[in-house]
C-alpha cells in the first residue's frame, strides 16, 4: 500500500467520530479493517505477541468452584468473609495493621467503576457542601459521566496541582493516570494531603504498584507495593484526612473478561462517625443492587481470602510484563521527544503523548493503531511485539510523530 493508506484510513475514522463513535471505538475499527494493523488503542495487558494477557488462573479456578456451588435457586452472599475479606486487602495493599482499625470495605458491582461512583454516592451523602468533583486535566473520561449522573459538575485542574475549593470532592490517582501514566511524586502527594486537611478525597487507584514495576526484580514485590502504599496512602492517613480509595482488581490481576467487584476502601479519623459510614455503606450498597452478588464477585472474595500469595503472584508477573514493554521504550526512544514518556514520572499501560495534524495519518500508515483525541495519541505500550526488529520499526515511527 502507498502514503495514500494512512490518508484514507483518517478519513474513515472521521466518518466514524460524524456517526458519535468515541476515540477508543475508533481505534478498534479501524485496526480491526486493517489485516496487517497493530492495535495499540486497546485498554488491556497484551503480552507481546499481539494476544491478551491470560485471565488470572486463581480467580478462574475460584469461579469454577463458585459455580459447581450455585447449583441450587437461592441467594448467596461473602458477608460472613467480611472480616477477613478487609483484612485481606488492607494486606494487598501494604497499609500497616496499626490503622486497619480506621477503616471499612465495600465490594462494589463493576470493578474499579464501580468503586468510584459508589465513592462519590458516599461523599455527597456525608458532605452535602458537595457541589463539584475535581480531576485533573486528561483524566479518565467517565469521571464526567459520573459527575453528571450525580448531578454534580465536574471541574478539570493543571496536572499535578493541588485542588481546592470549599464545595470540591477532589480526585486523586493514587499511582499512574490511567489515560496519561502521569505518576505524581511522594512529595506532591504529600503536599495534597496536607493542603486537603479535614476535606473529603477520592484516591482512585488503577494501577496497584505500578509505578514500581521497573524495580520488581531489584525489589521484590513486597517492597514495592510497600514504596507504593508510602507514596500513594500514607500521606492522608498521617493527615487525617477522610478519604475513598476505589481499587481495581481488572489491570493488577487480569480480570478484564470476568470483571469482578471493586474494593471500595473507606477510611475515617473521626471514630464518632463510624456507625453513620457503617449505615451509610449498607443503604449505598442495596441501592446499587451490589448486595446481591454475582458468583465470579463471590469467587474473587475467596480468592483474595484463601488465595492472596497466588493472586500476588500473578500481579507480579504482569507487573513484570509492563517493566519489559516500558524497558524496551526507554532504550528504543532513547534521544527522541518519547523518550520523556518513559522516565520515572511515567508508569502504567498508556502514555498520551501530543501529536501534530500530521500524526494520525503517518501512523496509520504504519499500520499502527494507538487512540487519536485532539492533540494527542494514546498509546498502550504492552502492544509493542516482542520481536525486536518489528518492536524498533514501530518505537521509530511514535517517537518521528509524536512530541513528547
Amino acid at each position: 500500500m502507498n502514503s495514500t493508506f494512512g490518508t484514507a484510513v483518517r478519513r474513515e475514522a472521521e466518518r466514524l467520530s460524524a456517526q458519535g463513535k468515541d476515540a477508543n471505538q475508533i481505534a478498534k475499527i479501524v485496526c480491526d479493517q486493517d489485516p496487517e494493523g497493530y492495535n495499540y488503542g486497546i485498554g488491556i495487558v497484551v503480552d507481546g505477541r499481539g494476544q491478551a494477557w491470560p485471565t488470572s488462573e486463581t480467580l478462574l479456578r475460584h469461579a469454577r468452584a463458585e459455580i459447581d456451588n450455585s447449583l441450587l435457586g437461592e441467594y448467596m452472599s461473602t458477608a460472613s468473609l467480611a472480616a477477613s475479606l478487609k483484612e485481606a486487602v488492607l494486606r494487598w495493599q501494604r497499609v500497616p495493621e496499626d490503622y486497619w482499625d480506621r477503616f471499612s470495605l465495600l465490594i462494589p458491582s463493576d470493578a474499579g467503576t464501580g468503586a468510584v461512583k459508589t465513592a462519590v454516592e458516599m461523599a455527597l451523602q456525608l458532605y452535602p457542601f458537595l457541589r463539584a468533583i475535581g480531576v485533573e486535566e486528561l483524566s479518565w473520561p467517565a469521571y464526567k459521566a459520573v459527575a453528571r449522573m450525580s448531578r454534580i459538575s465536574c471541574r478539570e485542574f493543571p496536572i499535578g496541582d493541588v485542588m481546592d475549593g470549599p464545595d470540591l470532592l477532589r480526585v486523586y490517582q493514587a499511582g499512574p493516570m490511567n489515560t496519561t501514566g502521569r505518576v505524581q511524586s511522594g512529595e506532591s502527594m504529600r503536599a495534597r494531603a496536607a493542603a486537603a486537611k479535614g476535606s473529603p478525597v477520592l484516591l482512585d487507584r488503577a494501577y496497584s504498584g505500578f509505578e514500581y514495576a521497573r524495580a520488581l526484580d531489584s525489589r521484590g514485590y513486597d517492597e514495592i507495593m510497600t514504596m507504593s502504599y508510602d507514596d500513594q496512602i500514607r500521606p492522608f492517613i498521617e493527615n487525617d484526612v477522610p478519604f475513598w480509595v476505589s481499587v481495581s482488581p481488572t489491570k493488577s490481576f487480569g480480570t478484564f473478561a470476568l470483571r469482578p467487584c471493586g474494593m471500595l476502601l473507606v477510611h475515617c479519623p473521626d471514630s464518632s462517625r463510624a456507625e453513620e459510614i457503617a449505615a451509610l455503606a449498607n443503604v449505598v450498597t442495596r441501592a446499587r443492587g451490589s448486595s446481591f452478588e454475582h458468583p465470579v464477585t463471590r469467587a474473587f472474595v475467596s480468592a483474595l481470602v484463601h488465595d492472596l500469595a497466588h493472586l500476588e503472584r500473578e500481579h507480579a508477573d504482569i507487573l513484570r510484563r509492563v517493566a519489559t514493554a516500558e524497558h524496551t521504550w526507554k532504550e528504543r526512544s532513547a534521544g527522541t521527544t518519547l523518550a520523556e514518556q518513559f522516565t520515572d514520572s511515567y508508569a502504567g499501560l498508556f502514555r498520551n503523548p501530543r501529536v501534530g495534524d500530521e500524526a494520525q495519518a503517518a501512523i496509520y500508515d504504519a499500520h499502527l493503531y494507538p487512540v487519536f483525541t485532539p492533540g494527542r495519541c494514546r498509546l498502550n505500550i504492552t502492544g509493542l511485539p516482542e520481536e525486536q526488529d518489528i518492536a524498533g520499526d514501530h518505537v521509530a515511527v511514535f517517537a518521528r510523530f509524536c512530541q513528547g
